[in-house]
Order: structure tokens, then sequence, then C-alpha cells
């Protein structure tokens, strides 16, 4: 019989597999739409049950000073590069949209240079499975 105590370790073993750490994010996984415009957490979910992002690029922006207008524009254009080989389907065409992160002022002082691209559904539904190749 397990004690109490085991199956708290399990169940908080799991809740930690649930939350990653947002520098640390990677293709392929997806995600709740963070709650905050400043984040460190972030709640992954498995694709396969309903989620509000996928991320499909995770990439570095060119060391220089920071310009929030400038590293927005360019962690756009990141983004957009690679919308239409993972959708399927043209940015202009498609019922998806880009949600990105980018580094804040504090985290760009500190070196972080990472954009992390993911789709989410326009309509506002939450998706099931994955939507590379989904051509919508």
């Amino acid at each position: 019989m397990r004690t109490p105590q085991a199956i708290l370790a399990a169940f908080a073993l799991i809740l930690a597999a649930c939350t990653g750490n947002a520098f640390q994010l990677e293709t392929g996984q997806c995600l709740d739409e963070p709650a905050t415009e400043e984040v460190v957490d972030v709640d992954i979910v498995e694709c396969a049950e309903p989620h509000d992002l996928e991320i499909y690029r995770v990439a570095d922006l060119p060391d220089r000073p920071f310009d929030a207008a400038d590293i927005d524009a360019s962690s756009f254009d990141l983004c957009l590069e690679a919308f239409e080989g993972f959708v399927g389907k043209p940015y202009a065409d498609s019922e998806f949209d880009i949600y990105y992160l980018i580094p804040s002022a504090d985290s760009w002082a500190d070196g972080d240079r990472g954009v992390v691209c993911a789709v989410y559904d326009l309509s506002g539904e939450q998706l099931t499975g994955t939507a590379a190749g989904i051509a919508r």
C-alpha cells in the first residue's frame, strides 16, 4: 500500500511536469496562453489535449542594443518566415495567427535573445492535436 507521502510526491512530480520555464521551451510543445505579459513559467500541455498554443519555431535575435519596437518587429518576421512551412497555408489566408514570446528589457540585459513562435486559432477555440500541416 502506498503511503500518503508517496502519493503526494507522485502528485508533485506530475504537477512539475506540467509547468515549464519559458526560457527552455522547444518546438513541438503545446501550452496554454500565459496569463501575464512578463512570462517566466508556462503551463505545458500534451498536444493531444486541448491547448491554446503550439510552438513551431524557437530562434535567437542578433545581439544589438535593446529596442522594444525593433525586437517586436524582428520577432514577428522570424515567426512569419516559418509560419507557412509549419501550418501549410500562407499567413494571410490562414485561420491561425502568430503568438510569440520575446525578451524583456531585463532579460535582454541578461543576454536573452530568444524568440518563441507559436500558433493559435483566431476563433479563440483551443486546439487539439498538432497544427503542423493542418492547412487552415
